[in-house]
């Protein structure tokens, strides 16, 4: 066990989903019973739409959990930010020593912390991450998912192998939440951030109730937004893509004139119009799609960006403890 780790806080963003997030910490009150950490949950609830229906009176059955918290946001503003607020408020309440990302579907299974805990060692900060192992979903979820990293792989050249499911270093957290990449995607913003990362191989855990929300849709856009992440390095992949198509076009226009003027014996009727024209227009579609992939690139970089940190108050709506590990309820 890792000395320095004494105060863990567990960050769980929830949409409506409270009855699965009330066997969440029924499991998290036996995990911290395991670790003798002094471990506090913070639910991020992401403007849901059913009400709050945790039991407070069940709750302080919850003997091993220091307090869960219920960060109330004024709107939905979707799973990834959800944790980017959870991680500010983890930051800036000074509180704990460590925080894990995880789920309240139950697919990030609890038990799972004493393996990213162990795998953290003895270090003064660490960056562990849950390596996707078994996906219990559908063959068409499983295909788009694959689908997903290899075009990340593709355009990025980055490997993703991991989800939200973590434990990171209060100083790791730190330098996450001044990131503003934060926003769009959280293991990409940690696959950009070059933390040192150590991997533990965690299979999905059945879900507590109901269906997944991570739907093809879902992940479709879930997918977009971490490849947003490295949209820089994604335009020099493309510029250099650009460059050769360019310079392949060129040559072959230069090709065809040659064969048509000097080798004219050669040449069909029609061709050398027919095959200029078509490199033209490739030609075109190049230039035009370089320049307004620039121009979206740099534009961007003279808006100033949002720093978590920095915006995350703006949607918390309330904020109040739900349960003390001395029982006795409190609000703020």
């Amino acid at each position: 066990m890792n000395p320095r780790m004494q105060k863990l806080k567990i960050v769980v963003p929830v949409f409506n989903d409270w009855d699965s997030f009330g066997m969440l910490v029924r499991d998290l009150n036996g995990v911290a019973a395991e670790l003798g950490l002094k471990l506090s949950v913070s639910a991020v609830d992401d403007g849901s739409t059913m009400p709050v229906t945790v039991d407070c009176d069940a709750l302080t059955e919850f003997r091993h959990l220091d307090q869960i918290e219920l960060i109330q946001l004024a709107t939905n503003v979707g799973h990834q930010r959800a944790i980017a607020v959870g991680l500010c408020v983890a930051i800036e309440d000074n509180d704990c020593d460590a925080v894990v990302v995880m789920d309240a579907d139950g697919e990030d299974s609890p038990t799972a912390i004493k393996e990213l805990v162990q795998a953290a060692g003895n270090g003064g900060d660490y960056c562990v991450v849950a390596r996707r192992g078994k996906i219990g979903e559908d063959f068409i979820f499983k295909t788009a998912y694959a689908m997903y990293k290899l075009f990340f792989r593709l355009l990025t050249g980055k490997e993703i192998l991991f989800g939200n499911f973590c434990l990171l270093s209060r100083s790791y957290v730190r330098r996450l939440v001044n990131i503003p990449d934060l926003w769009n995607n959280v293991p990409a913003a940690i696959l950009r951030s070059r933390l040192p990362i150590r991997m533990v191989t965690v299979d999905r855990a059945p879900r507590y109730a109901g269906r997944s929300k991570m739907g093809l849709t879902s992940l479709v856009v879930h997918g977009f937004s971490g490849i947003s992440v490295y949209a820089d390095m994604i335009f020099v992949r493309f510029f250099f893509f650009s460059s050769v198509l360019f310079s392949l076009s060129v040559v072959s226009i230069l090709l065809v004139l040659t064969l048509r003027i000097f080798f004219p014996a050669y040449a069909t009727p029609g061709w050398a119009t027919t095959v200029t024209f078509g490199m033209s227009i490739l030609l075109v579609q190049i230039l035009s799609f370089t320049l307004s992939f620039i121009l979206v690139l740099f534009n961007g970089r003279l808006q100033m960006p949002a720093i978590p940190l920095e915006t995350y108050k703006a949607y918390i709506d309330h904020r109040y403890l739900l349960h003390l590990k001395d029982s006795q309820m409190q609000g703020n």
